[in-house]
């Protein structure tokens, strides 16, 4: 047999919880509105439909689709890209294309024509 849900159910327009223990008035969280505030979270998991950062416009959203938008961003590691505009990159070293280059200009030696001595 299951165990019976138990609920606390409160009415108010407004819910905060406080630490008497440490002095600090602080509220660990505040429901106001259909919104909780809390300053620190700390979740093994979070399950979302989308993740938007704060500000005005957003420095970061994830969306239900996959589509991540970092302004200012630094990622490091293995990148997978279909398709994609890249401005102003520096390849810092070596570069290996498996396909056709297209460039319309190009700054430097291509080709290195080598020098004959005449004898």
């Amino acid at each position: 047999m299951a165990s019976p849900l138990s609920n606390i159910l409160l009415l108010a327009d407004r819910i905060a919880m406080i630490n008497p223990e440490d002095g600090n008035t602080t509220p660990l969280f505040v429901a106001q509105g259909n919104q909780l505030f809390m300053n620190d979270v700390f979740l093994k998991r979070l399950f979302a439909v989308s993740i938007t950062s704060s500000g005005n416009p957003p420095t970061f959203s994830l969306t239900p689709e996959g589509r991540l938008t970092a302004r200012n961003a630094d990622i490091s590691g293995h990148i997978s890209a279909n398709s994609g505009t890249l401005n102003n990159v520096v390849i810092a070293e070596n570069c290996t294309i498996k396909g056709t280059l297209r460039a319309e200009n190009i700054i430097g030696d291509v080709v290195k024509t080598p020098q004959c001595q005449s004898s």
